[in-house]
């Protein structure tokens, strides 16, 4: 990963991190899920709203913790608005793969500013900050509703 992308990746998760994107509870959610890394304190509370078309319509997040994990759960929000629920199903997959293995590979480009998130996957500690929030969306894709851990 070159220099001037990791400062790009870098300034995305900060931007994220100080200004979370679609912060808060939303009325009516038609999926919702929740999670927490107790040796941390990260949480997150996610819920969205699919409509008749099958479409993730609005999607709201509550999240607590570190800088990276906050900064996740926000791109996650910003991110889920206008696809379906198999399409969500692949997002998770393919973030939850460029986090994991982020420190070995070049983000895929099509991720366009999900791709900072792999940026976590640099520091072996922070890979499971950035992955709650993705844990939790697959619990709401789910219907489950068990609390989600990265454990």
């Amino acid at each position: 990963m070159t220099d001037d992308r990791m400062q790009r990746y870098s300034e995305i998760i900060i931007e994220h991190s100080q200004f979370p994107r679609h912060h808060g509870p939303i009325e009516n959610p038609t999926h919702q899920g929740q999670g927490e890394n107790p040796f941390c304190g990260d949480r997150v509370k996610l819920q969205f709203v699919v409509n008749h078309e099958g479409k993730i319509e609005q999607a709201g997040v509550e999240s607590v913790g570190c800088a990276i994990s906050i900064a996740s759960a926000s791109l996650l929000a910003s991110h889920l608005q206008g696809l379906g629920l198999q399409e969500a199903e692949t997002l998770f997959e393919q973030v939850r793969a460029a986090i994991i293995s982020g420190a070995d590979e070049t983000p895929d480009e099509k991720l366009g500013e999900l791709a900072a998130l792999a940026f976590a996957g640099r520091y072996p500690s922070r890979v499971k900050c950035a992955t709650l929030p993705w844990h939790v969306l697959k619990h709401a894709l789910d219907g489950d509703e068990t609390v989600a851990t990265t454990e």
